[in-house]
């Protein structure tokens, strides 16, 4: 073999492992990684969890983007997972539809018989997401299911969680638009903070600094969906564009940014599957 001969069987020896990592890549981000839910576990030991909250459990999930990308199979697979996970508490992160998606009255009733069917012993809560609110006739339709459903929607509020006691933890939703005066109203320093918003930027916001956050946690980005090894995330949601899982701050409190569990814009997830996040309190 000569010179020339070896020089090109390298090049194209290194052009077919490049061509099957592009099929492989293709191949994961369309069948396998949008079908594979995963679950993120967190225990969190506080010393402000009081005793009755020891061994409560949340499950946290976001960005169904129900009725576009998200058929029967996958939504049956992640309402199989959240079920079996039993958690005492349930909170979705916003974007419960689609964008485009014509909302018939037959989708409505299995979004709902869904979501009835979580039993939540402690409460199910919920914050809204930009795809809730595209217009007056959809958050109609979101209010709507979720009021049947039995949850409750925290826009700029707080409620405090409790087991069975006076004491619990306080969980704080954010509205797209926050308005952080009213979300934060007789929020103290000396109970367990819980603080969910649909984005993540609201986390940078300066006022949060004179509360006692224990935790936030956020959606929206979809992990940027499709994570593309070294080069990173194909591109940022607004909402997002500050704080997301390749740009991260180091804030006064911890916070976790989900990958959600449906897909936007196109029907693929590479690096980025589809999480649920369960806590569980300890002392």
């Amino acid at each position: 073999m000569t010179k020339l001969q070896k020089i090109l069987f390298v090049i194209v020896a290194c052009l077919s492992v490049c061509m099957m990592t592009i099929c492989f890549s293709l191949y994961r981000a369309i069948y396998v990684d949008p079908n594979e839910v995963v679950i993120q576990y967190k225990m969190i030991k506080e010393k402000k969890i009081p005793d009755e909250m020891k061994d409560v459990s949340i499950a946290y999930f976001t960005d169904l983007e129900y009725g576009a990308f998200e058929n029967k199979g996958r939504v049956d697979r992640l309402f199989k997972k959240l079920n079996d996970l039993h958690a005492d508490i349930f909170i979705f992160g916003g974007d419960l539809l689609a964008e485009n998606y014509t909302v018939s009255e037959e989708a409505k009733a299995d979004m709902i018989a869904r979501l009835s069917a979580i039993d939540a012993p402690l409460g199910k809560f919920a914050v809204l997401g930009e795809q809730d609110l595209i217009n007056e006739e959809r958050l109609q339709q979101v209010n709507d299911i979720y009021h049947q459903a039995q949850f409750e929607v925290l826009n700029n509020t707080n409620r405090l969680i409790t087991n069975r006691s006076s004491q619990g933890i306080e969980l704080i939703g954010l509205y797209p638009d926050p308005n952080m005066e009213q979300a934060l109203t007789g929020i103290g320093d000396q109970t367990y903070n819980l603080l969910v918003s649909h984005y993540a930027d609201p986390f940078l916001d300066d006022s949060l600094k004179g509360h006692s956050i224990s935790l936030g946690i956020a959606g929206n980005s979809h992990g940027t969906q499709i994570m593309y090894p070294i080069y990173g995330g194909y591109r940022k949601w607004p909402g997002n564009e500050k704080l997301n899982r390749a740009d991260g701050a180091k804030l006064s409190f911890p916070y976790m940014i989900s990958s959600g569990t449906g897909c936007i814009k196109v029907n693929a997830r590479l690096n980025s599957k589809p999480e649920i996040i369960y806590l569980v309190f300890s002392r």
